[in-house]
């Protein structure tokens, strides 16, 4: 399934629409009225909405009563705060803020967390895609390499049988030549014979020509 797009304009749609809504836009809530993003993403998209929502908020005019009872209460309040409710208030104020630091680095801590896994697992689907793609190379290499193995063996069955057509020609070259040279003893033989015959005849011949001498 597709990752949700998370965009600034997103976050912002949903934050406004949660509030409105009368809900108190948080990461998760945002997260589930888009679809999904990354916790980081949402987060500080969501910051800047909050950065930017109370200059987006038109200001509430009271009725002047009320604004001079509110005052009038607000003094009646401060005048009721002694030294003794001060040093509360303060002690309070302090406590508060040790809570509130101690809340931020976990928070802090807990958004680092976040990151490091949301890296990891990006790592790992990186590492997952590099090794379907290495087996998908592997495959084919396989396929090529069976269809090279395939191509020399026919080349080699075609080559064995050429080397035995050559192998019966080289025999038949060699009987042929064996009849040649077994036809040249022979002709030369009978050539010299010839020849001794011829020789032999000359010599009668020659002595057939000579005179006869007187009885």
């Amino acid at each position: 399934m597709a990752k949700a797009v998370v965009t600034q304009a997103r976050v912002f749609e949903v934050a406004q629409a949660l509030t409105d809504q009368g809900t108190a836009p948080t990461i998760l809530n945002v997260q589930e009225g888009i679809g999904g993003g990354s916790y980081t993403t949402v987060k500080r998209y969501l910051d800047q909405w909050r950065e930017a929502a109370p200059k987006q908020r038109q200001p509430v005019e009271l009725p002047e009563p009320a604004v001079a009872r509110l005052m009038s209460l607000g003094r009646e309040f401060w005048g009721l705060l002694d030294e003794q409710a001060g040093q509360q208030v303060e002690a309070l104020r302090a406590s508060t803020r040790e809570e509130v630091a101690a809340i931020q680095t976990q928070l802090d801590q807990a958004e680092q967390a976040i990151g490091r896994l949301e890296a990891e697992r990006e790592q790992a689907d990186n590492h997952a895609a590099t090794q379907e793609q290495a087996l998908r190379e592997a495959v084919a290499a396989r396929a090529a390499q069976t269809e090279r193995m395939a191509a020399a063996e026919a080349k080699a069955g075609e080559l064995a049988a050429r080397v035995e057509d050559l192998k019966g020609e080289l025999e038949r070259a060699h009987a042929r030549q064996t009849a040649e040279r077994e036809a040249v003893t022979a002709a030369r033989a009978e050539a010299q014979a010839a020849a001794v015959e011829a020789a032999r005849l000359q010599g009668e011949l020659t002595a057939l020509k000579k005179p006869r001498s007187s009885a």
